[in-house]
């Protein structure tokens, strides 16, 4: 799935809660409220990277009206996020984007629950079984001088050497 274009961007401010981040913002235009409160494990990602909360929407015109919301968390460099089919996420280059549209009625506002979660694997982790082994060295054998396979790891066009160090790098104990 493509990701959606950025929308209006707005100020969220950040705590830490007991390893988790808890962000709350809003925005304000002439024709929409967008207040948002949300919970999220971005700076401990394990297998998972997930969020939870709602985002308050608002339609302040005199009309009914579709009122968009975008979010952006980022993801480890060394991690490939894989979404589920129905999850309202897409990935862009190192970012979990997740998207909703919603009609709300003139002068109303809604809840809108925001919750998604996605897998995590480590990018040398070809198999994505959870751990870089020989079975993701041959997996990167086989892609080998190849452009466009998930075995070039540092995604610079071609399978080579260079890939090769990272997936030692990255090698399970």
């Amino acid at each position: 799935m493509e990701c959606p274009p950025e929308l209006v961007l707005f100020v969220v401010n950040r705590t830490e809660e007991g390893g988790l981040l808890r962000s709350t913002g809003h925005t304000e235009t002439e024709t929409r409220r967008v207040m948002v409160d949300y919970l999220d494990n971005r700076s401990s990602q394990n297998s998972e990277l997930w969020l939870e909360g709602i985002a308050t929407l608002e339609n302040l015109r005199d009309k009914n009206a579709i009122i968009k919301y975008r979010q952006s968390v980022p993801i480890d460099q060394w991690l490939v996020a894989r979404p589920s089919i129905d999850s309202p996420v897409c990935i862009e280059f190192d970012h979990a984007v997740a998207y909703w549209e919603q009609r709300v009625d003139a002068g109303d506002e809604i809840d809108l629950d925001i919750s998604w979660s996605v897998r995590l694997f480590d990018r040398a982790d070809l198999n994505e079984d959870g751990v870089v082994d020989a079975a993701d060295f041959g997996l990167l054998l086989q892609g080998w001088g190849n452009a466009g396979t998930p075995a070039d790891i540092n995604q610079d066009g071609i399978v080579n050497g260079v890939d090769l160090g990272w997936l030692f790098e990255r090698w399970s104990n």
